[in-house]
């Protein structure tokens, strides 16, 4: 027999105290204990709180030798990753420390609770662990430093955060017990064990959060864990691979769920954002995208953030998509695609239910803003103080 917490017959009890009175031949006399722990709920379901958003932030530098000394120049891909090691480092030598003390100025004028990033936090590609762990950690202190003190910085796995000889160790070496501490943080509760991922589900409040290694978690088991937690008032699913199939990125299997031969267990999970109107938050495809999907069941959006601010990025937030019609996979991805009638799949399975879509290369940091009856993503582009677009997710 399921259990049933006691939050659960508090809110719930919200909905039915003229029942109760009238179920007790008029008597409108309730204890003062469950007044008062109805007034807690109630508390609690107002609570509203801001979290700094950072998308992938490929965090390198220049020169290469730095962390890229040990680097396997006999990796096929090796053209590709010195091009994306030059790209790090010039963007990190400047820009991104621009982008980070906006973000942090941002925290500074308003209260916020945490920092959330979407993955890829570094580069990785060291082929050397001690060198990994490295970059690991003067990524952390780089990304933390502007911040208010002691802000807890939450992240979820990406794949470069575990490309290299020896990477995926050390990364998860470190970041099991660093997740273990900054929620601890956030919570303000001593955990039992340390957290490990593939899933790590908190409540923030009125709010469930579910952290997910893209490539590892099992998706029934999400819909378990939200589905088990009838209470919450807005539900997120946080993971570096986009749970909806995307359109804008040849590195499309990258994604929450794995292949397509995990169309079903996708399918449930998509049926049951829809039920709970849940906010999936994601990166990975350097792009900021919002989804909003609808059916007769409810409605759900996906944001993706991207914080690889380039020389090439566009600098405002004009999109490059704006339609759902333009919801379709470009020509290139269809010719590297292996198994093009699988891919096609997907997407023909999202669209319908798709009402808006927005896209654009430009990268910038974000804000979520959390209160009891909506959620909304303010975008800033680049370095921007102001907001260019904000989505509302919910």
């Amino acid at each position: 027999m399921k259990n049933i917490e006691r939050r659960d017959f508090i809110i719930g009890s919200l909905t039915s105290l003229g029942s109760l009175a009238f179920l007790n031949g008029g008597c409108n006399t309730i204890s003062s204990a469950l007044v008062d722990e109805i007034k807690k709920a109630s508390d609690l379901n107002s609570v509203a709180y801001n979290v700094a958003v950072l998308g992938d932030t490929h965090y390198d530098t220049a020169p290469e030798s730095v962390y890229h000394a040990h680097y396997d120049e006999s990796n096929p891909h090796s053209k590709i990753q010195h091009a994306e090691f030059k790209r790090n480092g010039e963007m990190w030598r400047e820009r991104c420390p621009r982008l980070l003390a906006s973000s942090a100025a941002l925290a500074h004028r308003n209260k916020t609770d945490f920092i959330l990033q979407l993955g890829d936090i570094i580069q990785g590609d060291c082929d050397h662990i001690p060198t990994h762990q490295k970059m690991l950690d003067d990524c952390i202190k780089m990304l933390k430093k502007p911040y208010p003190d002691d802000m807890p910085f939450l992240t979820v796995v990406g794949n470069h955060d575990f490309r290299g000889k020896g990477a995926r160790k050390a990364y998860f070496d470190f970041a099991h017990p660093f997740m273990t501490k900054e929620l601890e943080k956030l919570t303000g509760e001593k955990l039992d064990k340390q957290l490990t991922y593939p899933i790590i589900s908190f409540r923030k409040g009125p709010d469930l959060w579910i952290l997910c290694h893209f490539e590892k978690a099992d998706l029934n088991e999400i819909c378990d864990i939200i589905d088990g937690d009838s209470s919450a008032r807005h539900v997120f699913v946080v993971s570096h691979g986009p749970f909806t199939t995307y359109a804008n990125t040849r590195s499309y299997r990258w994604r929450l769920g794995g292949s397509a031969r995990a169309l079903k267990s996708r399918e449930r999970l998509f049926a049951t954002l829809m039920k709970r109107r849940g906010i999936v938050l994601s990166g990975h495809t350097h792009s900021t995208t919002c989804y909003r999907f609808e059916n007769g069941a409810g409605s759900f959006c996906e944001f993706t953030g991207n914080s690889v601010w380039t020389e090439k990025s566009p600098v405002d937030a004009t999109p490059k998509s704006s339609t759902p019609e333009e919801y379709v996979p470009s020509g290139r991805i269809l010719d590297t695609m292996k198994n093009g009638e699988d891919y096609l799949s997907e997407i023909n399975f999202f669209k319908p239910f798709l009402k808006e879509y927005y896209d654009t290369r430009a990268a910038g940091h974000y804000r979520l803003k959390v209160s009891e009856h909506s959620v909304e993503m303010e975008f800033y582009p680049c370095d921007e103080t102001k907001p260019g677009r904000i989505f509302k997710l919910k």
